[in-house]
């Protein structure tokens, strides 16, 4: 009887992968804070001055984008969990639903790269609000 995982090379796989999505989802949620500490400290915004009326659609958006990023991680997360059970010859099933090793794969892959773009897309829209923000008297 063999107890070892029907594919070995699947856990160190997907472990690299999850560690990428661990780190996203900590930058993104680092991220989620950076205009609201910096625009005072850094464009030199007044603190009576409330930061509604200086923040522009971009940040928004970023912040959005952002929560998406962590939102992907976390279903990346779940469905690398159904992989693992793949990797080791066991059923797996998205709420008591069986799932193909093709469907868990492609929906990584699209939850993986919708973490990295979302992620990217929203720290760029953060970085364009601090390189463009002009004072206003």
């Amino acid at each position: 009887m063999d107890t070892g995982p029907k594919y070995p090379w699947r856990l160190a796989t997907n472990e690299r992968y999850r560690e990428v999505i661990r780190t996203l989802m900590g930058l993104s949620t680092a991220s989620l804070l950076l205009p609201v500490f910096f625009a005072r400290e850094f464009l030199g915004i007044k603190s009576t001055t409330p930061l509604k009326d200086v923040f522009g659609v971009g940040v928004y958006w970023s912040w959005g984008l952002l929560v998406f990023a962590v939102l992907a991680g976390v279903i990346f997360h779940f469905l690398s969990a159904k992989w693992v059970r793949l990797a080791w010859g066991q059923p797996a099933g998205i709420f008591t639903i069986g799932v193909s090793e093709n469907f868990i794969e492609r929906a990584m892959e699209v939850c993986f790269w919708a973490t990295t773009l979302a992620f990217l897309l929203g720290l760029a829209l953060i970085v364009r609000f601090f390189v463009t923000y002009e004072a206003h008297p």
